[in-house]
Formats: structure tokens, C-alpha cells, sequence
């Protein structure tokens, strides 16, 4: 089990790109999907789930982990523990595959 928040960041760049049409209404529920699968069942049942093809990141995301929603999509996220419980903060849903790490808006 685990508590799922969003970036600030990860929040505005979401609802842009939604507007832009660079997410669908699909995209939307399978994103909607993981989260009540990653809340209900917690991060080991996302990791282990070849649905979600959720893999380790490197470089300048090491610490992270990214799980497909799409084709291309990805939620990008990073588990915490504060006080034995499991907080999943998404910093990124990119519509893509693109992994450059820009703070721009």
C-alpha cells in the first residue's frame, strides 16, 4: 500500500500537455489505473507487473523509476519512506518516452 502524490511541476506540465492534446481521455484512465493499483497493492505489485514495464532509471534520474502507460508514456517516480509509509511522488507523466530533465513550463 502507498500514498500517491504529484510534483507541483509534475502537476502543470501535466495539465499543459493535456490541453495541448498530448495526452488522451485513454491515457487518462490508464494513468488513473496505476495509481489505484500502485495505492491499493503498493510498489512491489507495480514493479513486478509486466503490464506496467516499470524499470530503473540512470543518469541524472537515478533514484527514480519509470512505468509505461502507453507506447511511449511513462510516469516517472520515486518511492519514499517517511515513517513506514510508502509515498509515490510522481515528478513526471511524459506522453514521449522523453526523459530530458528541464524544469521549463
Amino acid at each position: 500500500m502507498a500514498i500517491v502524490d504529484r510534483s507541483d511541476e509534475c502537476f502543470k506540465r501535466f495539465q499543459k500537455d493535456f490541453k495541448k492534446g498530448l495526452f488522451s481521455e485513454g491515457d487518462g484512465a490508464v494513468i488513473k489505473a496505476w495509481i489505484r493499483e500502485m495505492e491499493q497493492f503498493g510498489p512491489e505489485y507495480i514493479v513486478s507487473n509486466p503490464h506496467w514495464r516499470d524499470h530503473d532509471l540512470e543518469r541524472e534520474w537515478a533514484g527514480y523509476r519509470a512505468s509505461c502507460f502507453s507506447l511511449e508514456g511513462r510516469i516517472i517516480y520515486k518511492i519514499t519512506d517517511d515513517n513506514n509509509i510508502e509515498i509515490c511522488l510522481i515528478e513526471r507523466i511524459t506522453p514521449n518516452h522523453d526523459y530530458t530533465r528541464k524544469d521549463n513550463l
